[in-house]
């Protein structure tokens, strides 16, 4: 594996890892409180960027992207996963069903009837905090002028 390649591939794993954890536990205490909560995605982006960031060696530098990213990824898919859940109890089909068959249009509209613009807000935040908490591209020791 060349240096470039295992360079991107921890950070990429460690995100990917956290973005994971994040959902699970997003989907779970929205199941349980019947709302979207959407104050999550932000919990969801300093989680993903800062394990991120304490994972890498203190010389080593992640692209700009990937904590973004897999904010953006981890935000989309649990909503998709909430809003699945609402379409299951809704129509009585299975979790996976409403997943699977559950299309953007669908999707989007249930979104928009359903979130308020201070969710939309925390929602467009999130990957901006995961930037900025991830410092990404920048090692963790602080330079002198």
């Amino acid at each position: 594996m060349s240096t470039s390649r295992h360079s991107l591939f921890k950070p990429l794993i460690i995100s990917l890892l956290a973005a994971l954890a994040m959902m699970a536990v997003w989907f779970t205490l929205s199941a349980g409180a019947d709302d979207a909560l959407c104050w999550f995605a932000l919990v969801a982006a300093a989680d993903i960027a800062l394990l991120e960031r304490w994972m890498r060696s203190r010389d080593q530098r992640s692209p700009a992207w990937i904590a973004p990213v897999l904010t953006f990824l981890c935000c989309l898919a649990s909503l998709w996963l909430i809003t699945a859940l609402n379409v299951s109890f809704a129509t009585g089909f299975g979790l996976h069903t409403s997943a699977g068959g559950m299309g953007f249009g669908l999707f989007g509209n249930l979104l928009a009837m359903r979130l308020q613009p201070l969710d939309w807000s925390l929602l467009a935040a999130s990957p901006v905090l995961a930037l900025v908490l991830a410092k990404t591209g920048i090692s963790g020791r602080r330079q002198s002028p």
